[in-house]
């Protein structure tokens, strides 16, 4: 493939289609049933670019996010999947990435909107993973990248909610929005490609520009429907409620600010019937590589504009239930759920206030050693 980026987007993917409406159809890639070290194009309807096979894409288990084996992509690799009749509906195309410290040269991956072996292609999103400048970089509707700091010898999520009915795509990359433009612009703007469908994902390492290029691994890759965001945020450490502990104002939206200088942030997907249990609890903004505890009350404290506690504020109270702790990664990210139900055994008609406690020592504004994120009331359905 000729552009600015071509990839071997090796991705390991899970489908699910189940629009209202729809006959539903499930696919899924986790790299589990190849045999280890096999060469992946050939398998799994996995083939090289323009039908070339290659053996540079293969199962490995020296790392998994989930499992025991994932997708070693190297120097060379160039591999694609293709999907039929997602050319409407909202979605959610997701990979765990795995970047080691030793990872050096450039490597990309691709969600194409139009893919054949021989062209025509096309593609409305470009993630570089560039090892020589320690960046990822996100041609998000524009020429000029988005950087962010690669996150290495970890599994950080990369995650793109693509609106094909609105013809809008959203990049996040370990919690943090990347930014969003119109799918049918492409990544560097100002196309009108005309394509609203997600039609193959694409993995391939830069040899022409970086022939130093080494390897980066790919797992728990997902293409789903998107699962709006459920609940109401309260109790925010902006100053619009309780004033924070040593006025330590954060953002909107999030909590009191932390040692990063932001406030940790509470944000829950999916939906609200109770036999769905499929309520996401997303945590990000908070102190890197640090515990955090989410807990579930019956009340807003202090009719929700929450009371000093810590660094923070106090936002849920009354019969707290423990849902469990979660160690942020290095970029202040930690997800619970879903099954959240199952252990706190919430039924229909019940409405439960859910915030984050996190560790923050050291540098922390107060001195406490700890903070929280905002709260989240949520009334569940039958």
């Amino acid at each position: 493939m000729t552009g600015q980026a071509h990839g071997s987007l090796a991705l390991s993917a899970t489908l699910l289609l189940c629009l209202s409406g729809m006959v539903s159809a499930q696919w899924s890639e986790d790299f589990e049933v190849y045999s280890d070290g096999s060469v992946l194009d050939g398998q799994g309807s996995w083939h090289g670019w323009d039908g070339v096979n290659t053996p540079h894409a293969r199962v490995a288990s020296q790392f998994a996010s989930l499992g025991s084996q994932s997708l070693i992509v190297m120097a060379g690799a160039d591999s694609v999947h293709e999907f039929d009749g997602y050319d409407s509906g909202h979605w959610t195309f997701r990979s765990d990435v795995y970047v080691p410290s030793s990872f050096v040269g450039k490597a990309y991956m691709l969600v194409m909107n139009f893919y054949a072996n021989g062209g025509p292609y096309q593609w409305s999103v470009q993630i570089g993973f560039n090892g020589d400048s320690g960046n990822l970089e996100c041609n998000c509707g524009s020429g000029t990248p988005i950087m962010r700091p690669l996150l290495r010898d970890q599994w950080t999520e990369l995650r793109c909610d693509i609106d094909i009915t609105n013809d809008l795509v959203e990049i996040r990359y370990g919690g943090f929005v990347l930014g969003s433009y119109p799918w049918s612009a492409g990544p560097f703007g100002g196309g009108s490609f005309g394509l609203l469908q997600i039609d193959a994902v694409d993995l391939f390492s830069d040899l022409v520009n970086f022939p130093h290029t080494t390897e980066l691994y790919f797992d728990a890759m997902e293409l789903t429907p998107f699962l709006g965001s459920v609940g109401t945020a309260y109790c925010f450490g902006d100053g619009s409620g309780a004033i924070c502990p040593c006025s330590n104002a954060g953002a909107a939206d999030a909590g009191c600010a932390n040692s990063s200088g932001f406030g940790g942030r509470l944000e829950t997907f999916g939906s609200l019937e109770v036999p769905a249990d499929n309520v996401i609890f997303n945590g990000s903004q908070m102190t890197p590589n640090q515990p955090g505890l989410l807990f579930a009350g019956l009340n807003a404290v202090a009719l929700g504009v929450g009371t000093a506690f810590g660094d923070g504020l106090r936002c849920a109270g009354g019969s707290i239930v423990r849902l469990g702790v979660r160690t942020a990664n290095a970029a202040g990210e930690a997800t619970w759920g879903p099954g959240m139900g199952a252990i706190a055994g919430w039924q229909a008609g019940d409405t439960r206030h859910f915030q984050l406690w996190y560790r923050d020592p050291g540098a922390g504004p107060c001195g406490s050693g700890f903070n929280l994120t905002n709260g989240i009331e949520i009334g569940f359905q039958p």
